[in-house]
């Protein structure tokens, strides 16, 4: 099998046999938030299997992410009851042979809680602008009361500066590769910042 690691960006999950990811995401607490890899069947199951394990009958807690550079990164597996996983398989007719792609991911990164107003965005990095409008649509869905569009800038200001909008890999633990998770809360702090704009004169229909 050729080296993927000669291929762009991608790393080695040590200690599982051809296992390669290009995005991986963890929470503030260093828990697996989102991993997408590639590899050969077994050696995938292999992986999720010890990941569910724990720490019974040799399963895995946590795991190392190693670049070409040889930098390790450090992920904890977490509760692992709240992740989900997706498979996919590569076409047939690509350099490395018969490859599934898969994704292990938080599950409440696919929900909106509605009554405590919190949800994700999780999404390709390379296209900013659509990625800000996409959050900024989901302040609006979440948000009980109409916003205006014109209203925009100085909200999504007063979220990112207020912590209501947060971004996954911004601290201690570095997101790798090109997925962006964006966590949007709406509370009644923000709602009472919108009512004292609106009576400024502020914002205005």
């Amino acid at each position: 099998m050729p080296d993927p690691s000669d291929c762009g960006r991608l790393l080695r999950i040590e200690g599982f046999a051809d296992l390669w990811a290009d995005a991986c995401l963890q929470n503030d607490e260093g828990d697996l938030a989102f991993l997408s890899f590639y590899g050969r069947d077994a050696s995938a199951m292999q992986f999720i299997s010890a990941l569910e394990l724990g720490k019974h009958d040799g399963g895995i807690t946590d795991f190392h992410l190693v670049s070409a550079a040889g930098h390790r990164q450090h992920v904890y597996a977490g509760a692992v009851d709240r992740l989900g996983k997706h498979t996919g398989r590569l076409p047939r007719q690509n350099v490395f042979g018969p490859l599934s792609h898969l994704w292990i991911y938080d599950k409440r990164l696919q929900e909106i809680d509605k009554v405590n107003r919190i949800a994700w965005i999780v999404d390709q990095a390379q296209d900013r602008h659509a990625f800000e409008q996409r959050t900024w649509d989901m302040v609006k869905t979440l948000c009980p009361v109409a916003l205006l569009d014109t209203w925009r800038t100085p909200l999504m200001d007063w979220c990112q500066a207020q912590g209501a909008i947060s971004e996954l890999g911004q601290g201690r633990y570095p997101r790798i590769g090109d997925v962006r998770a964006v966590r949007v809360s709406i509370s009644d702090h923000f709602l009472r910042f919108v009512s004292q704009l609106v009576r400024e004169h502020v914002l205005q229909a």
